[in-house]
């Protein structure tokens, strides 16, 4: 296989199969080398690939990976390379940081075939749609100052909506996507598709339902500054500990205040995801119909889905017992409105 060093400079000679490979370090950040992770799946069966994908390999003795090539640019992806690719114990590539705007062209014409392919089904079209959105909101917290980032969410909320609207799918063809295993990107698009559809549910407006999806996407950006120990902590957090994590809409709401990517609506979707009905939330304890109704939304999801995939410091419990605790020890968190619409949508 073709070889590119971490330097960027090609290797022929490099033999991958007879490499002493040995686990990356945690703390490398490949982003710094020039690469960005791109999930296996996030390629799709007979469409091309869009750039040089490559795996990191670290040899003993070197302190920098090898990246080497393992899929070129155009080729038609196919299942058995997925399968070859899973039976190496394969599931994140890497692209150069430069093909990013080929990565993004890649997403959108895949999503605009799959929405208007009349014989693909409601659970390809959202799979698609929810990969795309995995993959911008990783960018997300990888690098939270990149203003494409934000005009792609902006599309890709777009296109979530017509589908929402077009073909009206029910709670069981999103979540069949979802993952129960917590990861700060994946519950964000999670969130944002669950948000989406609840307030296309609730005959919000098609611009409504595409703003909150994109503050949805955004709303725990602010966790990019908090100490990963803190977030991934398996036991009780200190006091001084969770004030800083307390601190993340907060942090969100000024970055993206600052950059000028969102409206004043947006904003308070953001600023406000923590804030509960009887005044007990946080950062500013706002009671009622002074939280946003964006806010309100983001609130009741982001609460199901934390409760039900599984976090360092507990397992998750079931979409069941999820909604009774929500009901029953939770109530006076939420609007009760809200909370009825998305139960009402989780049954559907």
């Amino acid at each position: 296989m073709a070889v590119k060093t971490a330097a960027g400079q090609a290797s022929d000679d490099f033999d991958f199969r007879k490499a002493e490979a040995r686990s990356l370090p945690k703390e490398l950040n490949l982003r710094e080398l020039g690469y960005v992770p791109f999930r296996l799946e996030y390629l799709f069966s007979e469409y091309p690939v869009p750039c040089a994908l490559y795996v990191p390999v670290l040899v003993q003795g070197e302190e920098l990976p090898n990246f080497v090539k393992v899929l070129d640019p155009g080729q038609l992806f196919s299942e058995d390379w997925r399968l070859r690719l899973l039976d190496e114990q394969i599931t994140v590539l890497y692209a150069e940081e430069g093909d990013l705007e080929a990565i993004d062209e890649y997403f959108k014409e895949v999503v605009e075939a799959a929405l208007e392919d009349s014989w693909l089904g409601m659970q390809d079209q959202a799979a698609m749609l929810r990969a795309y959105g995995a993959f911008l909101a990783e960018g997300i917290f990888e690098d939270p100052h990149h203003p494409d980032t934000f005009e792609a969410a902006a599309w890709w909320a777009d296109a979530t909506a017509r589908f929402l609207f077009q073909k009206s799918p029910g709670a069981a063809v999103l979540y069949r996507l979802f993952s129960k295993n917590y990861q700060a990107y994946l519950h964000s698009v999670q969130v944002s598709l669950l948000v989406m559809a609840v307030c296309r549910a609730m005959a919000w407006r098609n611009q409504d339902v595409r703003d909150a999806g994109v503050a949805a996407l955004y709303h725990d950006m602010g966790k990019a500054w908090v100490d990963p120990r803190i977030l991934h902590k398996p036991g009780s957090l200190t006091r001084e500990e969770f004030a800083h994590i307390r601190r993340h809409p907060l942090q969100a709401h000024e970055h993206l205040k600052k950059m000028g990517w969102m409206n004043a609506n947006q904003l308070e979707g953001v600023l406000s995801h923590h804030e509960s009905m009887d005044g007990t939330g946080y950062p500013h304890g706002l009671k009622g119909t002074d939280i946003h109704p964006y806010a309100r939304v983001i609130h009741v999801v982001d609460c199901f889905d934390a409760i039900t995939t599984d976090r360092p410091y507990r397992l998750r419990t079931s979409p069941y017992r999820a909604l009774k605790l929500m009901q029953n020890e939770m109530r006076l968190s939420f609007d009760h409105h809200i909370l009825y619409k998305f139960i009402q949508f989780l049954g559907s």
